[in-house]
């Protein structure tokens, strides 16, 4: 490891001792996965960062108060039955056609609004579901972690506590490519089942259909056969038909 990178994983195992947070990865992460070598405070501050200075020079916000706040309201009720409730969770839809939803670490989730408009409420209550789930199981993080490496993953901290340093405000924009490059090629095989398993059990717990995660997971594979779209959700190392499946034996048993 070179000095520079020595001297940012120093900072930043100080910076958690210094908040007194624990930096071993949350429970619902499956085993054998990498750990997560930052808290949740600090989880929050790198999904700021990129919310602030990846994401918003790309898309803009529906400007529309009503369906923003139901959307507020459906996410905040599933995140009150997320697993993970060390964080805050907020939702946004983007003012694009495109049909896709993603978040980022920290519990900042994204609808667009293309693929709102076509939702109804259990359905759009799936899509924010599921995308809390891959926050709650800290997929997200650990993909960031591996694709940006150390230095970016620090810097993102350091912005957003408001310290930003012109070389690295460089780097993050330069990784702004990469980030979304990422979300497009979705997760692993066992990440999305575990995110399909979660939603459904978020769903339950939130008083929402548990099958309505199959219904939009059916809708978007009819859409795509037609349109020859590429959907998030959809672009998963597992076929959609076995997710389904999973998710409605999921149902079925109930939680």
């Amino acid at each position: 490891m070179s000095a520079k990178r020595s001297f940012l994983f120093f900072l930043l195992t100080a910076c958690c001792s210094c908040a007194g947070c624990a930096t071993t990865r949350h429970p619902v992460v499956p085993s054998g996965q990498p750990a997560v070598v930052i808290s949740s405070a600090e989880e929050v501050q790198v999904g700021r960062s990129m919310a602030r200075e990846i994401v918003a020079p790309r898309y803009a916000p529906w400007n529309n108060s009503v369906e923003q706040r139901r959307v507020n309201d459906i996410g905040r009720r599933l995140a009150a039955a997320s697993d993970r409730r060390d964080i805050i969770y907020s939702f946004q839809i983007l003012d694009s056609p495109d049909d896709n939803a993603f978040a980022l670490p920290g519990g900042y989730v994204y609808i667009f609004r293309g693929l709102y408009e076509k939702l109804d409420e259990g359905g759009l209550a799936a899509v924010l579901a599921h995308q809390i789930a891959h926050v709650a199981a800290r997929h997200v993080l650990k993909h960031m972690q591996s694709a940006l490496g150390d230095e970016i993953l620090v810097g993102l901290v350091m912005a957003g506590l408001g310290r930003k340093d012109p070389e690295v405000a460089r780097q993050i924009a330069g990784a702004s490519d990469a980030v979304f490059d990422l979300l497009g090629r979705g997760y692993s095989r066992q990440e999305e089942l575990q995110a399909d398993a979660l939603a459904v059990k978020y769903l339950t717990r939130a008083g929402y259909d548990p099958y309505a995660l199959a219904g939009v997971l059916e809708s978007l594979m009819k859409e795509k056969g037609k349109t020859a779209r590429t959907f998030e959700m959809l672009n998963a190392p597992v076929r959609t038909g076995e997710r389904i499946r999973k998710i409605r034996q999921e149902a079925d048993a109930g939680f």
